[in-house]
């Protein structure tokens, strides 16, 4: 196999190697090529990530950094990485004369073992759970009296359990934990990142021919691209930790600019520049909606944002449905109103993100036991149809004004859609009943709410059915229903409801058929919760830009609630950067419909150790500590002025108070709003008009000065501009650099 390796990448080199600088045309890569994170030395790539036809694939220009063939028709690469491969390097496809060039990170994992003496537990069996497993359990092996687990991770930190005959625990051998944010606690796997010797890249100045960087460590390779095309090695220098790179001529609307390095110790941070006409944007107001790096989303739930319009207002009639449970009246021309009336425009949304619209159904389902109540559709997760508009929310005429109005006014609108499940009357279901999984397993259980264990198969609730995508024909027909709302409306994208319950052969099925079918940019964002492994492998050119970022929401929560140091959030900030990239489209969001109200958490009116949707039901939550506003300032601050797309769950913006499920799920307040209220909206709205003036916080490199038990000091820079977001939760004022912050208090300044 080595011989046949070497011999396909000798004529390969001799047919296809040209100079780096010949691509006359450019890549045929629809999209950024996302960089390929290699999790072994050899394997397979899937280039129908990247190319939406791999028959018109020629060739790969191969070199010396890694041996490569085609396989399966195109659809797939078989690589090898060698010794010598730099931790950064490139791979080019050939097409038809034309360069298409996609960055590819080697694999940085490092082994660990843990070992627990037999000694510290009389188990018949051990396991372990974590992040690193995606939770799912692993079992120990005994040896010499000694229980001994073994695996590869990458480095950072990274938590787990250990489960010893069925019970949890944490690692005894262990003395490092961290709270699990649901009142107990999980052991801390930490493997060092060598941060101090890695290089850190950031902008320095633009010359006629192009810019240059600086670093902080000796860089050993380097790749720049022009959108998806390499820049040519004899256009990059580096000399005494300055790298100049000359730009290639691109005349584009917009292009980019994209730089990746390494040394010996790991990857750098990643540069991202945007240009317009092949010149350096330095001013944020050329940047326009679709920019994807400059958007700030608000989500609304439909229903409990503002009716519009009274004659469609309709409530499930069925005593066995509480208020908070049944439809309160808000719909489409609600929302346009508020997009008339400029409320978006002055909060300075750029991107509205709106729950379900789908038909639902017209019956009462489900059960809550305390109180006695069974719910409505009105949040829209129960589809009856997947592209009849729920006539309770509109037509398609106000759906269409709508989104019109909101490209008026610089906005896109996204929906949010619903492919893993349906409800049990949607005619799909009726006529296909196999195309559904089992909803009992082959031990007899219910396969109900079985997160990660059946993640591909378990139905959220035993009257909707979840779909089973390993049918081509469930992929097929469900793809082109999600498909039409982007052909059949000008919709901007998607919010993807349950994506990791999803197989990834649908995803790439539905990418394929939205860039097939449209000209314009379509971003799709989705909803996992899990390992940053998992959540990253459903992101890529060939799949979506994006998911929502919960375990630094989690540690927000930790961090900005509670008397927990910042460390802790430094850390997982810098781990997502690692992992998703310095200039991600991860959603960071405020709360959302799902979660208790952070303000809630932060005044102490609901606790983390109790069960947050009981306490929705049964307790009213009041505000007993206004300081919670300036936690929740805090908060907004944080999400707005650090990669990612700050996402602004409706209310937050004023802090509307709340448990869990249906009491974070109030009707939307517009008028009379109280002092603290009004004092956080008009900080919220100067931070995201803050971010939205300013390169530094929309594209520049993003550093951690400081973090430690009440105060942290992020900085981000792009060229000429700098901008430092200091946060104090102590009890008294700190000062850094000069600049003062007030006690619970946070503070941006422009340098």
């Amino acid at each position: 196999m080595k011989f046949l390796y070497s011999i396909l990448a000798l004529v390969l080199l001799i047919a296809c190697k040209q100079s780096e600088g010949q691509t006359a045309e450019k890549s045929i890569i629809n999209g950024t090529a996302t960089p390929i994170y290699l999790d072994e030395d050899e394997g397979e790539i899937v280039l129908t990530d990247y190319f939406t036809d791999t028959t018109v694939i020629d060739s790969i220009a191969s070199g010396t950094d890694f041996e490569a063939a085609l396989i399966e028709n195109n659809a797939l690469l078989r690589y090898k990485m060698n010794p010598e491969t730099p931790l950064v390097t490139n791979l080019r496809i050939w097409t038809s004369g034309i360069a298409n060039d996609i960055p590819i990170f080697k694999s940085t994992k490092k082994s660990f073992e843990i070992k627990v003496p037999k000694s510290l537990g009389d188990f018949s069996e051990l396991q372990l759970k974590g992040e690193f497993t995606n939770w799912q359990l692993q079992p120990f092996e005994l040896k010499d009296n000694q229980w001994v687990y073994t695996n590869v991770v990458t480095p950072g930190e990274h938590q787990y359990i250990l489960v010893g005959d069925g019970i949890e625990m944490k690692d005894p051998t262990n003395s490092n934990s961290i709270s699990n944010g649901m009142g107990g606690t999980n052991s801390l796997l930490s493997i060092a990142t060598n941060e101090e010797k890695i290089p850190f890249l950031k902008t320095q100045n633009i010359s006629e021919e192009g810019f240059t960087l600086t670093t902080s460590n000796p860089v050993l390779s380097i790749v720049a691209y022009s959108d998806n095309q390499r820049i040519a090695s004899e256009n990059i220098t580096n000399q005494n930790d300055v790298i100049s790179i000359k730009l290639p001529k691109n005349n584009s609307k917009r292009s980019h600019i994209r730089v990746y390095a390494a040394n010996e110790f790991g990857r750098s941070n990643d540069v991202l520049i945007p240009l317009s006409e092949g010149k350096i944007i330095t001013n944020a107001s050329q940047l326009v909606r679709t920019d994807f790096q400059t958007q700030v989303m608000y989500f609304l739930m439909v229903d409990r944002f503002k009716d519009g319009d009274a004659s469609n207002t309709k409530k499930v009639v069925n005593d066995s449905i509480l208020p908070k449970a049944n439809y309160y009246g808000g719909d489409l021309q609600g929302v346009l109103d508020k997009i008339n009336d400029g409320y978006f425009k002055e909060l300075g949304i750029n991107t509205i993100w709106l729950s379900p619209i789908t038909q639902n159904p017209e019956g009462a389902y489900g059960l809550w036991p305390e109180p006695l109540t069974k719910f409505s559709g009105y949040h829209g997760y129960w589809p009856i149809s997947n592209t009849k508009i729920d006539y309770r929310f509109g037509s398609e005429a106000i759906f269409k004004e709508l989104i019109a109005k909101a490209h008026d006014n610089g906005m896109n609108v996204i929906l949010d859609y619903v492919a893993n499940h349906v409800h049990k009357e949607h005619p799909l279901y009726k006529q296909h009943p196999d195309w559904a999984t089992q909803l009992y397993l082959p031990d007899g259980s219910l396969n109900t709410e079985r997160w990660d264990d059946h993640r591909l198969t378990t139905w959220f609730d035993t009257f909707m059915p979840t779909l089973d995508f390993s049918k081509p024909e469930v992929v097929e027909k469900m793809t082109d229903s999600a498909a039409y709302w982007v052909t059949h409306y000008d919709l901007d994208g998607f919010r993807h409801d349950a994506t990791k319950h999803i197989q990834l052969e649908f995803w790439r099925t539905l990418t394929k058929k939205v860039k097939e079918r449209t000209d314009r940019p379509i971003f799709q964002i989705g909803e996992t919760y899990g390992s940053p492994e998992l959540i990253r492998s459903y992101i890529n050119t060939g799949m979506l830009q994006a998911q929502f970022d919960f375990n630094l929401y989690d540690t927000e929560v930790n961090a900005f609630a509670t008397a927990a140091s910042f460390d802790r959030l430094a850390t997982t900030l810098k781990q997502g950067l690692d992992y998703y990239g310095s200039h991600h489209l991860m959603g960071n969001i405020s709360g959302n419909q799902d979660r208790a109200r952070f303000i809630s958490y932060a005044s102490g009116d609901v606790r983390f150790d109790e069960d947050a949707k009981k306490a929705g039901w049964t307790r009213e939550i009041k505000m007993s500590d206004t300081t919670a506003y300036n936690k929740l300032a805090m908060l907004q601050a944080f999400n707005l002025t650090t990669p990612g797309i700050p996402c602004i769950y409706y209310g937050d913006e004023y802090g509307s108070i709340g448990a869990n499920d249906p009491d974070n799920r109030k009707m939307m307040k517009f008028d009379d709003l109280d002092a603290h209220e009004k004092q956080l909206k008009a900080q919220v709205e100067a931070l995201i008009h803050a971010r939205r003036n300013s390169m530094a916080l929309q594209y520049g490199s993003t550093e951690v000065l400081q973090a430690n038990a009440t105060a942290m000091v992020i900085r981000r820079h792009y060229f000429n501009d700098t901008e430092t977001v200091i946060f104090n939760k102590g009890t008294e004022a700190i000062t850094f650099e000069g600049i003062t912050v007030a006690p619970n208090n946070y503070k941006l300044v422009k340098q």
